[in-house]
């Protein structure tokens, strides 16, 4: 079965940090080492005892993050299995904190805290969070949907205004759905095994619930210190083929706070008969290809066994030789993606560069924004 990995900032609320209060975001303008982070956002904290957690489906799972000078001890706890490191560097590194090795394919949840024991070295920081899992989703039966979607229902309808306040933007397509109402939800209609929901969060955002098929699945809270659009405010997956629901239900702790979708993506099991209600990214010009390439030519006489059987070990030999080529070429440029440059080093997850079929759930605008195979699937988003 193809491996996929994805990757989410240390905004998403996908990430939960505890307690209210404890983790702040890094300063670009007091810390010169901001630029080295992934995207240049990093989330911090000083508190003893405070954590970042993540649920995820999956078989392994990687926390990126620095290891500095003022940085000191942290645990990481997944499956109730807890180990203990020390963050301090004497030069700063920008690298994973934590690898978990291979883990069962399942839900797990993992914990990073802070066990800071020395006042000159109270940090620890989170850059983002890559997990890989097993996925039978089919990249090539892929969907995007808009906020203005037929798939999409906002209830109470009055509730919810398409007009942006000025200072919300970024939002693909520039359109989108927002609410200040409490427990006003947006319920999007879909068919597939995965689904990815996509809103602002910033200092205006606050909590919202997360339902599917009806079911709680949690609370999160798109409430940040600094605005940023296209976050992946909920992922899920392994939902099985056939027709789902997603919840994303407004719960604002003050009347001030806004609730926002931008747009999903969807992707469908290769089997579902469901993905044909989806638009495929690739099917139709495969099938123009597979129907083109059985033609024969009419009125030439036949090849002789001998000659025939010639040309076909010529055929063979040539593809073999052209996909090796070909194969050693993807696998090189594969191995340059996978290595992120920082700095001067070089953080290198050599696991990367054995997925297969891999999803991208991106949401930057200079790639892709449709579900297709990719090295890693990355949850990102546009910075205002």
């Amino acid at each position: 079965m193809p491996t996929t990995n994805y990757t989410i900032e240390d905004i998403s609320p996908l990430i939960q940090y505890s307690p209210a209060g404890a983790w702040s975001a890094g300063d670009k303008a007091q810390d010169p080492q901001a630029s080295k982070y992934s995207d240049g956002t990093f989330t911090l904290s000083t508190a003893k005892g405070s954590s970042a957690s993540l649920t995820f489906t999956g078989n392994h799972v990687w926390i990126f993050g620095a290891k500095r000078g003022n940085h000191g001890l942290y645990s990481v706890t997944i499956d109730k299995t807890t180990t203990q490191h020390d963050g301090f560097s004497g030069t700063d590194v920008f690298a994973d904190l934590f690898d978990s090795g291979s883990l069962s394919q399942g839900s797990h949840t993992i914990v990073i805290t802070n066990q800071q024991n020395d006042t000159k070295k109270p940090f620890l920081d989170v850059d983002y969070i890559t997990w890989s899992t097993d996925s039978p989703t089919d990249p090539k039966k892929s969907v995007q949907l808009d906020d203005k979607a037929s798939q999409f229902s906002y209830q109470p309808a009055n509730a919810w205004k398409s007009d942006l306040p000025s200072d919300m933007s970024g939002f693909q397509g520039n359109s989108g759905h927002v609410t200040q109402s409490k427990d006003a939800s947006a319920k999007l209609s879909f068919s597939g095994d995965t689904v990815a929901l996509f809103g602002p969060v910033g200092p205006k955002l606050g909590p919202y619930a997360i339902k599917i098929d009806g079911k709680s699945v949690g609370t999160f809270n798109a409430n940040n210190q600094n605005y940023a659009a296209q976050v992946a405010l909920y992922h899920g997956d392994g939902l099985g083929s056939g027709d789902h629901t997603l919840e994303f239900i407004n719960q604002p702790t003050s009347s001030t706070q806004f609730l926002a979708v931008d747009f999903a993506q969807v992707a469908a099991l290769p089997s579902s008969s469901s993905a044909s209600s989806l638009s495929s990214t690739s099917s139709t010009s495969a099938s123009a290809s597979a129907s083109a390439s059985s033609s024969s030519s009419a009125g030439h006489e036949p090849m002789s066994g001998v000659k025939l059987g010639g040309f076909i070990a010529a055929g063979i030999a040539a593809v073999c030789l052209a996909l090796t080529i070909v194969g050693l070429i993807y696998r090189q440029i594969n191995r340059r993606k996978m290595r992120r440059k920082v700095g001067g080093g070089t953080s290198d997850v050599a696991a990367f560069t054995n997925a297969q079929g891999a999803i991208s759930l991106s949401a930057v605008n200079s790639r892709d924004t449709q579900l297709h195979d990719s090295e890693t699937a990355h949850l990102l988003h546009s910075r205002r």
